[in-house]
């Protein structure tokens, strides 16, 4: 995160990264309870693999300058991103239930 997230989301994962003001619309807002807390796991994956460009206008928030991080990043280090996203907010992952 700090070495390729943190310059547009920022040092506190609010978005208000030092490139932030220069997006529209600005990066996502990791704190929001909107943001991590409701979205899927593998949703999340795939948006950091992916990145935003192509996709439709319709796609509004998600429509954004973000780059395709797969070329530059194992499946392994986005999932890292992705803990520590979840670390950082005090969110947990969605977890299977088991019977007690």
């Amino acid at each position: 995160y700090v070495r390729n997230c943190m310059y547009c989301h920022g040092d506190n994962l609010d978005g208000k990264g030092h490139f932030a003001s220069g997006f529209n619309p600005p990066p996502a807002n990791f704190q929001d309870p909107g943001t991590i807390a409701m979205l899927q796991e593998a949703y999340l994956f795939w948006r950091i693999a992916k990145g935003a460009p192509g996709l439709p206008k319709e796609s509004t928030p998600w429509n954004s300058v973000m780059p395709a991080w797969e070329d530059r990043l194992t499946e392994e280090q986005i999932w890292q991103v992705i803990l520590y996203l979840y670390d950082a907010t005090g969110q947990q992952p969605r977890r299977w239930e088991t019977a007690h």
